[in-house]
């Protein structure tokens, strides 16, 4: 019986240090698991970390590319602080000076309402019918290119007016449709 006892005893204290030790391998298990987790989310912020501070290290530059950035769109489009209408026919007058000082009869100018076709622009078009000859239609075209805010053609038409005669300059006639963008605020 002695024998017995002391089974009991040995397996009763087997089993108590097991119930002690079971806790401390659950705690150490959860620690593993969680040691794991933290390395994990270091893995993944770590080339966030790195591109932040490849970006602060660079503030100052992005800084002057964001000032350049913005006043290269205010030479290309008209600012939100202005109207659409007030775009449109401070436009409409731009295009009709340079095509009246080339020396082109403006048949009629339009300024139609804008679209919202771009995503951060509004879109003024401005439909323009002209005659005039060939010098004067390039000449026009050429000073076009130099305005600020920028006149974009959409497209364009050429006809001959009247019978094509070798001698003498050609008169033409011409449809264009232009458009200038507004930052839509």
């Amino acid at each position: 019986m002695n024998r017995s006892i002391f089974r009991r005893i040995a397996w009763l204290q087997a089993l108590t240090i097991l119930a002690l030790l079971l806790p401390l391998a659950g705690a150490g298990a959860l620690v593993w698991r969680e040691h794991r987790v933290s390395l994990q989310r270091l893995a993944d912020l770590e080339p966030r970390y790195a591109r932040l501070s490849g970006l602060l290290e660079q503030k100052a530059a992005l800084e002057a590319r964001g000032t350049q950035a913005k006043e290269q769109l205010a030479r290309l489009a008209y600012p939100a602080t202005q109207d659409v209408t007030q775009a449109g026919n401070d436009a409409q007058q731009r295009i009709r000076t340079l095509f009246a000082d080339s020396k082109l009869d403006i048949i009629s100018i339009q300024v139609l309402p804008p679209l919202k076709e771009e995503s951060k622009f509004d879109r003024i078009p401005i439909n323009l019918r002209v005659e005039g000859d060939l010098t004067g239609l390039q000449n026009a075209l050429s000073m076009l290119a130099a305005q600020s805010p920028l006149v974009l053609v959409d497209n364009l038409s050429l006809q001959t007016i009247g019978a094509v005669k070798p001698a003498s300059i050609q008169r033409l006639g011409g449809q264009f449709n232009f458009f200038v963008l507004r930052v839509r605020s």
